[in-house]
């Protein structure tokens, strides 16, 4: 079984690294969490995405997409989006409090971070670049748009792949 999944593995990568392979869409994506933070009436939380320069060749056809989200203490979605960032650019993405659900203030809330370098279908470039992002969170009072709570650790989360897509 072992053989199986290397030699699958195996015929997986040379076809991507193959100079004739077209891939419809490649990615690498990495997913960051920060922990649990309040979010209170009047106040409004924003996730803070910098892409910073990957360094060589600029692929053509590449970008680096940046899924942010915001999940309530339970895991629940409560707002999500996808934003497109070139190198050296920032994006952000603010969930209200009154979009952070029903619950007495603090409401607690956290939030992760997706980057994946994509190469889309028109280019028949393959590339295992990777995007290098840098996020923060903030939450700030909506009347005078003051920062209250400033975060920047966040924590990797693991990116598991099944083995059915390996024996496919």
């Amino acid at each position: 079984m072992k053989l199986l999944v290397c030699a699958a593995l195996a015929a997986t990568l040379a076809l991507a690294q193959s100079p004739f392979a077209q891939p419809a869409a490649t990615s690498v994506a990495s997913t960051v969490t920060f922990g649990i933070a309040g979010i209170a009436t009047g106040q409004t939380a924003r996730l803070n995405v910098l892409n910073l320069a990957v360094g060589g060749p600029i692929v053509v056809g590449g970008s680096c997409q940046i899924t942010a989200a915001f999940l309530d203490a339970a895991g629940t979605t409560l707002a999500t989006q996808t934003l497109s960032a070139g190198q050296g650019q920032a994006v952000h993405f603010d969930l209200p409090r009154s979009q952070a659900g029903s619950g007495a203030d603090p409401v607690e809330i956290r939030a992760t971070v997706s980057a994946a370098f994509a190469v889309s279908a028109n280019t028949a470039t393959f590339s295992p670049a990777s995007c290098s992002v840098v996020p923060t969170m903030d939450i700030f009072d909506q009347s005078t748009g003051r920062t209250q709570t400033h975060m920047e650790t966040t924590h990797m989360l693991s990116g598991v792949m099944p083995l059915s897509v390996l024996l496919q």
